[in-house]
């Protein structure tokens, strides 16, 4: 929930921002009223979780590639897009690119026998199959500056963005990517910077 706004601090915290597993957007969104030009410090802070799995399977020494990748970052927003002088603009939070590539002979089904020509009864009758799974779930903080605010109720906006890339294009290769983000919490804080 939202904490009560003073010349001097504010907060909101969110439990979920982010749950589609395909990616998406959230927003984090605290008022702040300062009497005299300012400087303000935020700090945002995310729980977000990626998923990805990549497979692939193949016979006779083809190459075959995988890839999943998820991102979760947070851009600041401050009195929607007036007040532009604070750094940085955006901050990846987690990014993670899963690439798997195989070459595989498959798998050889030989007599049961010991023959002469034992070798050349042996053939290769099933793909080999290659998968691998990951998953992370990380907390993590930054802190954005903002300079030069004048005096007023102002907003600051924390929006946060998830996304998912694959590329698997054949019958032997599979993919997947997910992302979710939250709980998450943004603070604002009336601070006196020093400019170099």
């Amino acid at each position: 929930g939202a904490f009560a706004a003073s010349s001097k601090f504010a907060a909101h915290v969110s439990d979920v921002l982010i749950t589609n597993g395909a990616g998406g957007s959230g927003t984090l969104n605290v008022p702040i009223k300062t009497a005299n030009k300012s400087d303000l410090l935020v700090g945002v802070s995310l729980q977000s979780s990626v998923l990805t799995e990549t497979k692939t399977k193949g016979k006779n020494g083809d190459t075959n590639l995988s890839v999943a990748e998820g991102n979760v970052w947070v851009c600041l927003e401050v009195d929607e897009g007036l007040h532009t002088d604070f750094a940085p603009d955006c901050v990846t939070f987690e990014m993670r690119k899963q690439t798997l590539e195989t070459k595989l002979s498959g798998v050889l089904t030989c007599p049961t026998t010991d023959t002469p020509d034992f070798d050349d009864f042996c053939t290769i009758t099933d793909d080999e199959e290659v998968n691998l799974l990951l998953e992370t779930m990380s907390a993590n903080h930054f802190n954005f500056v903002i300079r030069d605010l004048g005096p007023g109720e102002h907003t600051v906006k924390a929006n946060v963005f998830g996304s998912t890339d694959t590329d698997c294009t054949t019958l032997n290769e599979s993919c997947r990517a997910e992302v979710a983000v939250g709980p998450g919490s943004i603070t604002v804080e009336e601070v006196r910077g020093t400019n170099d």
